[in-house]
Order: C-alpha cells, then sequence, then structure tokens
C-alpha cells in the first residue's frame, strides 16, 4: 500500500518525527471535507430561504404558479359544466314541451343573477343553483311522464282481435227479431279459435258465463272505463288478474245469443257504452 511520508522538524527540542499516512486515509479525509463543504452550503442556502425576504420571495413566486396552474383547471371544468348546464336546460324545456308542461323562461332559470360579472366562488354558487333547480325540473317532468304514461297504457286503443267488422255501433236491426235495437259495440268476424288481446292495461272484473252473451270478460281500466268481450270459445283469464295491453285472454268464438264465429267487442264509458271506434288508433 502506498503510503505519504511526513518529516517534522522540532527546532526547541532538535528531534524529528517521521508521519506516514496510507494514501486510502488521504482520500477519505479529502471526501469528509467535501462533504462538510456541500453539507454546510445546502444548510446555508435552507438558512437564507426561510429567514430572508429572498427565500420568501421565491416560495411565493412557486406559490404563485402552482394557484394559477390550479385556477386555470379550475376555470375549465367551470365553463364545461356551464356548457353541460346549458344543454340540459334546452332538453329539459323540449321534454316540458312533449309532456304539455308549462315552458321555464331563461330569466327564471338564471335565478336571480345579475349586475358585473360574478366572481368565480359566486358564479359556481349560481351554477349549482341553477343545477339544484334542474334537477327539480326534470323531477316533475318524471312525474308527468309517469301519470301520461299510466293514462295512456289504460285507454283501449287497439284491436281486440283482427279480422272484419260486420256490424258496428248504433241502432241496426236484430238477426233473431230482425227489429232495430241499440247494438252496444262492435262485431268482429275471424276464425273460430282466433286468440283475443286486451285492448289496454286493467283489471278483469268478469269471466264467465252471461245469458244472452255466452262466455265473456269485462276488465276495468281506471278512469271510470270498461271493455267487454262476448261469444268467446274459451277464457284465460280470471277475475281478479292484472293484465296489459296485447295479452291474450280468450279465444274467438260463437257461444251465447250468436249466428257464427265472432266478438262482440264494448266499450263503457261513466257507466254508457260508447263506440269502440272513437278510441282505437291501430289499423284493422
Amino acid at each position: 500500500m502506498k503510503r505519504l511520508q511526513v518529516l517534522v522538524a522540532l527546532k526547541h527540542h532538535n528531534r524529528l518525527f517521521n508521519l506516514s499516512i496510507p494514501d486510502v486515509a488521504i482520500y477519505l479525509g479529502g471526501f469528509l471535507v467535501v462533504g462538510l463543504l456541500v453539507l454546510a452550503g445546502y444548510l446555508g442556502q435552507l438558512y437564507i430561504d426561510k429567514s430572508t425576504d429572498y427565500g420568501k420571495l421565491n416560495r411565493l413566486i412557486q406559490e404563485n404558479y402552482q394557484l394559477k396552474n390550479r385556477l386555470a383547471t379550475y376555470a375549465a371544468a367551470v365553463d364545461t359544466f356551464r356548457g353541460f348546464l346549458a344543454r340540459t336546460e334546452e332538453m329539459d324545456n323540449r321534454l316540458r314541451c312533449a309532456s304539455g308542461l308549462r315552458l321555464i323562461p331563461a330569466e327564471v332559470r338564471l335565478m336571480g343573477i345579475g349586475g358585473p360579472l360574478p366572481a368565480v366562488n359566486e358564479e359556481v354558487g349560481n351554477l349549482l343553483r341553477r343545477a339544484r333547480f334542474e334537477e327539480s325540473s326534470l323531477s316533475e317532468i318524471e312525474k308527468s311522464l309517469d301519470k301520461q304514461k299510466y293514462r295512456l297504457g289504460h285507454i283501449p286503443s287497439i284491436w281486440p282481435v283482427q279480422g272484419w267488422v260486420t256490424s258496428g255501433f248504433g241502432l241496426r236491426r236484430d238477426p233473431f227479431t230482425d227489429q232495430h235495437r241499440m247494438h252496444n259495440g262492435i262485431d268482429i268476424v275471424a276464425p273460430y279459435g282466433t286468440a283475443i288481446v286486451a285492448v289496454a292495461d286493467g283489471r278483469v272484473i268478469f269471466s264467465g258465463w252471461k245469458s244472452g252473451w255466452g262466455r265473456c270478460i269485462e276488465i276495468d281500466h281506471g278512469n271510470r272505463a270498461h271493455t267487454f268481450y262476448a261469444h268467446c270459445s274459451s277464457l284465460r283469464v280470471k277475475i281478479g288478474d292484472r293484465v296489459t295491453r296485447g295479452k291474450k285472454i280468450a279465444n274467438l268464438g260463437s257461444s251465447g245469443r250468436s249466428t257464427g264465429a265472432h266478438l262482440h267487442y264494448g266499450v263503457k264509458r261513466k257507466g254508457n257504452w260508447v263506440n269502440p271506434r272513437n278510441y282505437i288508433i291501430s289499423p284493422l
């Protein structure tokens, strides 16, 4: 191992000292000195940053830069939310128009906003109030559509069977007595056994045999509207059953007082027989 020889002479005592220092110790000492100088510089800079105006200024500049970035992100999010809310309000008015509700004026939707441009926090607060107002409006639309769905679902608006109408609603000549009598429904001719369907949602209040009508069914659709199906060959539902529009409830036949296979279909509104064709919107 290489070593450094150092000769020290003490004149006062006339003595010589011979010091031998290994190279490794010299390198380690150099590294230690450099490390202490670097640490001292770092601690000094840290002290300056924390205790002097120059350090405070640097911190403020960095914090300001971070705040600017956050504010830009925040402003972009607010713009996106503002655009989404505007589209939602436009769609809201379209839904209100389709569901028959009154439109909400734009000035009402602004929730009293006015004057100079608001600060960011105030603008966010205004947007949140508009969003809560929009939530209330959409809830009103949903309730209105649910009511309309229920009402439309209970209107007898389709044909109970596919066939040919041979006798309409009103006065006609009775095929058995040859006298003019009121015909409280329409007769639809179709092949024997053809499926008969419920014309709207409702509840079966009669399913069985009635004199003259043979096997028949009566359904209560709510809002004081009933439908009647007579001369069936077989019945598929019983009293108390809930039915939906299009559900098969019976098969066409010629039971009771009938001259051939057909369905007598009647509609009763508020206790009075009415013309079923006034409600049917589907083609025969």
